[in-house]
């Protein structure tokens, strides 16, 4: 088998070339569906080699539950567009592997500003993954797409579209977004990939029937899995793409307008600014613009994709979404714990949410959640440097800015001196070391009442969010 000839090294520069030369070649090669009692099997097939006949196959697939409507015929002809779609958006995380140089589309013909885009994706999707495996290629050098089909799927029209489709993670985020739209409860759609506990406790706080309810299935192939324990190329791919390329087949089934993520304004920060690398670049408003410009000339123009969220920052989330009656102790952030449940209380994602909600929550409670007082934990200092901006980088996690971290720290020790207590260790540690981090109270009170300007919210949904915003007093006299 051709991948026994590759031995990783030390070297990462090498074996990004050895891959590149044993595998010059990633071929997007078929994509199949079929529907059983309202359930949607599709099932991809990539192949990585020099040949055909000692290529390695990838072979992963889909279960989309649920379905209002069969058989398939009566889904339209437009059901393989948005298949192939999301296909596009599932190589990459199986092209990773190898970096091929060639990418090799034979299931449908892309236009030059369609790969353009793609390309686009690609390399901005994976720029935290070329970081982390010193990957140093120009985005021309680094593939080339190129497709061999005739086959074209020209963008459909929904006519009456109503509704919304919510992609719920289980977070803060999306938490905050069912409170402030529960006056279109019956209107929304919520939709769970590989849903964990966290999704579904979310969903019963909010009584959301089985029947507003879409599940789906996403299986890797354990060919990759095998492949990353031997050494081949690793890394983070951009997740929240493939959310919003799933989102739009579940618009067009069940023939919503609007697909409303959860994504605040400094998900556009990068998290390596002079290399202009973002962890959370497929959550940016930069994606956010691209897709719904790719969605109106290439799919669907009808369809609406925007987060409703995004003119807000995250000292302004946790503000309101920390009002909501036992919300802390429902919604879920850590990417270490998510299958199991609770808060690991060591990652960057833990540290940054204790943090961003100690200002609005007790100390007592917050303890019970996360299992201790994470700002007491000395060990955890070096972290918090990081999410402030200290070192190379901050952490290759969904986490907020370092004006957001400072912001979140100033908070506390001005709440602790007026109560005349001491702040909390890490937060005392933080501002003696580093004076400079301590914002002033008019600058806590600016960030709180801003609104950032980029977003893409329909003026229906802009008028729900600032009816909802009206709290804008941090400090109290």
């Amino acid at each position: 088998m051709l991948g026994m000839e590759y031995v990783p090294t030390k070297s990462a520069e090498r074996n990004f070339l050895q891959l590149r030369k044993l595998f010059p070649r990633f071929v997007f090669s078929r994509f199949s569906s079929e529907i059983r009692q309202k359930t949607l099997y599709v099932e991809y097939e990539f192949w990585t080699g020099k040949d055909k006949t000692e290529a390695i196959f990838f072979r992963p697939y889909l279960k989309i539950y649920g379905l209002p409507l069969e058989p398939k015929n009566n889904l339209g002809q437009y059901l393989d567009a948005f298949l192939f779609h999301i296909g596009m958006i599932e190589l990459i995380s199986y092209w990773k592997a190898t970096c091929s140089p060639h990418i090799l589309i034979e299931t449908a013909f892309l236009s030059l500003e369609q790969l353009n885009w793609w390309s686009k994706l690609y390399w901005k999707g994976l720029g935290e993954f070329f970081f982390q495996n010193g990957i140093e290629k120009a985005a021309d050098e680094l593939m080339q797409i190129e497709c061999r089909s005739q086959r074209q799927f020209p963008a459909v029209e929904f006519p009456f579209l109503e509704g919304n489709v919510l992609p719920i993670g289980g977070g803060k985020d999306s938490f905050l977004t069912l409170e402030w739209l529960k006056e279109q409860k019956e209107k929304n759609l919520c939709f769970l990939l590989n849903p964990v506990q966290s999704q579904w406790d979310t969903l019963e706080y909010f009584g959301y029937p089985q029947n507003q309810i879409v599940v789906v299935e996403r299986k890797i192939d354990d060919q990759l899995l095998e492949l990353n324990k031997k050494g081949f190329l690793n890394g983070h791919t951009p997740f929240s793409a493939l959310l919003a390329f799933i989102g739009v087949l579940l618009m067009a089934i069940h023939k919503r307008k609007y697909f409303i993520t959860s994504h605040e304004s400094s998900a556009s920060e990068p998290t390596i600014p002079s290399k202009g690398i973002n962890h959370q670049y497929s959550k940016s408003y930069e994606f956010e613009k691209d897709f719904q410009n790719y969605l109106t000339d290439f799919l669907c123009p009808s369809f609406c994709y925007f987060s409703f969220l995004r003119p807000l920052n995250e000292i302004q989330i946790a503000r309101h979404v920390s009002a909501i009656p036992k919300s802390v102790r429902i919604f879920q952030s850590c990417n270490r714990n998510r299958s199991s449940g609770g808060w690991c209380g060591h990652c960057p994602k833990c540290l940054f949410v204790f943090l961003i909600l100690r200002p609005f929550v007790p100390q007592k409670e917050l303890e019970v959640i996360f299992g201790s007082d994470l700002l007491e934990n000395e060990s955890l200092f070096g972290l918090l440097l990081s999410l402030c901006g200290e070192g190379t980088h901050r952490p290759f996690e969904c986490v907020g800015s370092e004006e957001e971290t400072k912001a979140a720290a100033s908070l506390l020790w001005y709440q602790a001196r007026k109560s005349k207590e001491h702040p909390p260790l890490l937060i005392r540690k933080l501002i003696e070391s580093y004076p400079e981090f301590l914002l002033t109270m008019e600058t806590l009170q600016a960030l709180y009442d801003q609104t950032d300007r980029e977003h893409r919210l329909p003026q229906k949904f802009l008028s729900i969010l600032n009816e909802k915003c009206k709290i804008k007093v941090l400090f109290n006299d």
